[in-house]
């Protein structure tokens, strides 16, 4: 029986309603099953099913409404892409059928499957791409569905399209951030926790050498790396609990880089001189501050590796725009050109950084004359 104009437009308007709020649902499972039950609602189907096909054409998802638990795990297995099923997943245009038995392709249920008879099934494609079906089985007090119902379903099944994209689309930007977590908490940890281990290795290596001519300092340097092997502890113990570095401190960035000097002397026999730190960089963003903090952090971490300089001079100063943090050294230096080769991931490590918040870092180099590392961030937020 064809549905009169008024009637139609009704179902319409309430598709129309149904298909918004799929379009809200970024959870897959849960937005298939949704348009299978608004599916069995717009042409009173008993059951209704949603089939979700891989890259490669393959049937991975097939969601069914109507069928109790029991009945499902009463059935000897679910569908797997022959029959009408098969049919409609290698077509473009929607199968309606009186009778599932009668049609030529039918191949049957499985074991303990509930009979049905009427089928209506309509693709759910974008562009030249099938991304499922809508299957829909026994049409309720009527022998089988209406060309109005495959009209209704053809519309569910544009909006289904575009449902599903925008749920993939959120699962994959959901993966995307749990890949860039997992190299941000790489990089915190080998700017941070890692660097402060090395740096007791240093501060051992070199009480080693000082056992023979001055006991007392050997025993004051492996003193003091017991001590920063257990800050270094307390630090990834920190970590673990709110994934956040902590090393910085809730007193400032100038307080932080003081702390890093500190720790620095105390692994190496170099000096560092701290110069325009008279007032902290004021209305400057906690996440900029914690860029140069580590910035600083890898510099001074690269100069206890490769540098072997014996001052190290440290400014921090401001305009209008910018703070800037300049890093000089007077050690051995190095070939520009082999600068990716020298430094390393640390280079990688500080331009993302400071990349990350609209800020950047320059490093300039001659060989014996040291290494100056120049990094500035924004005096605001980037909007």
């Amino acid at each position: 029986m064809l549905l009169t104009r008024e009637q139609l437009q009704e179902r319409l308007i309430a598709l129309h309603k149904a298909s918004l709020e799929l379009v809200k649902d970024v959870s897959v499972d849960h937005l298939l099953e949704r348009i299978a039950k608004v599916a069995c609602e717009q042409v009173d189907a008993r059951y209704a099913a949603l089939g979700v096909l891989d890259e490669g054409g393959k049937l991975v998802k097939f969601i069914t409404v109507g069928m109790t638990d029991a009945e499902i795990k009463h059935m000897a297995h679910p569908p797997v892409g022959r029959g009408l099923i098969g049919e409609l997943m290698n077509t473009e245009d929607p199968l309606r059928v009186p009778v599932i038995q009668d049609h030529p392709r039918s191949s049957g249920f499985p074991a303990h499957h509930p009979h049905m008879t009427s089928f209506l099934g309509v693709p759910i494609r974008t562009a030249n791409v099938q991304l499922g079906q809508i299957y829909l089985t026994d049409k309720i007090d009527a022998p089988e569905f209406t060309a109005d119902d495959e009209k209704i379903i053809q519309m569910l099944a544009a909006y289904a399209a575009a449902a599903i994209q925008n749920a993939r689309l959120h699962e994959n930007a959901r993966r995307l951030a749990v890949l860039e977590e997992r190299e941000r908490i790489g990089m915190d940890l080998h700017d941070g926790i890692i660097q402060s281990i090395y740096g007791v290795g240093l501060s051992l290596e070199s009480a080693l050498h000082s056992f023979e001519d001055d006991p007392r300092d050997a025993k004051t340097r492996v003193m003091n790396s017991i001590e920063s092997l257990n800050q270094a502890i307390r630090d990834l113990r920190g970590y673990i609990l709110d994934l956040r570095p902590r090393q910085m401190g809730s007193e400032g960035l100038i307080s932080g880089l003081n702390r890093l000097i500190a720790e620095f002397r105390a692994n190496t026999l170099a000096k560092v001189q701290l110069s325009g730190v008279d007032n902290e960089p004021k209305d400057l963003p906690q996440s900029n501050s914690m860029v140069l903090f580590h910035i600083c952090q890898e510099a001074l971490a690269n100069i206890a590796k490769h540098a072997k300089a014996s001052q190290v001079d440290i400014s921090l100063w401001s305009t209008d725009e910018r703070v800037l943090m300049e890093i000089h050294d007077n050690g051995k230096g190095f070939e520009m050109e082999k600068m990716s080769v020298t430094i390393g991931h640390g280079l990688a490590n500080m331009q993302t950084r400071a990349r990350s918040v609209g800020g950047d870092v320059d490093i300039s180099s001659m060989i014996g004359e040291g290494t100056t590392v120049l990094a500035w961030v924004p005096r605001r937020a980037r909007s």
